[in-house]
């Protein structure tokens, strides 16, 4: 079966530092179409067939086989999207790991103390704070690139079958170091993993909410970096570089890990 998985923070990470929460300080206007877009984005994803973009694109599963370049393609139509005080950024990024397993993509990126071992140009810090189950995890990191920013998120993971994993990460607060600037408000991923014989694809959408610039400053902070989509390209690079490095272990989460309460749940779609 074929299949299609440094985003302005796709990889989570811990703070020490205090941390503000976006969902108090946005506009409420900000908030309620950032919520709306976030909803309209999971029903397109939960409707698409096939699994991976690369299920159905010969070309494209060549060219991740190949292994020359990560591909990225917007999400949602050209960026940036236009709301209420604010911009989002929508991109897809697909990579291949060669003979690659499904079991040590996940022990990886389920290793959230030591994500700075496999993102090191990406973060600083990173930290498990609390775990419920197997499957849902809450994590701090400090971002270094391409913004310095401390980040909370929450990630949800799924088994679908033998062969297939997906999972889903909201920042539930951000803080960019040393003054905010507005360049990043909000860090929404999806993941999706598909093992084949051939060895693992990893597919991964990433929504990042920004306040609104004009066309000159998002200009400028392209040109120093400030880019979501390169910041994805290089999030699946540095992934799949770690994974292909022998002999590299990944530890299990922590078994004594603090429980977490309630589970993080976005805005609804309020009209």
């Amino acid at each position: 079966m074929k299949i299609a998985g440094r985003t302005l923070v796709t990889v989570y990470l811990c703070l020490a530092l205090p941390a503000v929460s976006w969902a108090q300080a946005l506009k409420p206007e900000t908030q309620r179409d950032f919520d709306c877009y976030i909803q309209s984005a999971e029903a397109r994803m939960e409707a698409a067939k096939p699994f991976l973009l690369a299920d159905s694109d010969s070309a494209l599963d060549e060219r991740l086989v190949r292994g020359q370049q990560i591909p990225t393609i917007p999400g949602n139509g050209p960026d940036p999207h236009k709301i209420a005080a604010g911009l989002v950024y929508d991109w897809v990024g697909l990579v291949f790991i060669p003979g690659g397993t499904l079991d040590r993509t996940i022990r990886m990126l389920q290793d959230y103390d030591h994500r700075t071992q496999y993102f090191p140009e990406i973060l600083s810090a990173s930290k498990l704070l609390c775990r419920a189950g197997d499957n849902r995890f809450r994590f701090s990191m400090r971002l270094k690139e391409p913004i310095v920013a401390d980040v909370e998120s929450e990630v949800v993971w799924e088994r679908l079958d033998a062969h297939r994993w997906r999972c889903r990460s909201y920042s539930m607060s951000v803080k960019e170091i040393p003054k905010e600037r507005g360049y990043v408000l909000r860090l929404v991923s999806y993941w999706r993993f598909s093992e084949t014989d051939k060895g693992t694809y990893v597919q991964a959408e990433t929504i990042t909410l920004s306040r609104e610039f004009g066309g000159f400053t998002r200009a400028l902070g392209s040109m120093m970096g400030l880019s979501p989509e390169k910041s994805l390209r290089h999030t699946l690079a540095s992934m799949r570089e770690s994974l292909l490095k022998p002999g590299l272990q990944f530890a299990s989460p922590p078994a004594g890990a603090a429980a977490c309460g309630e589970a993080f749940q976005p805005g609804g779609c309020a009209k």
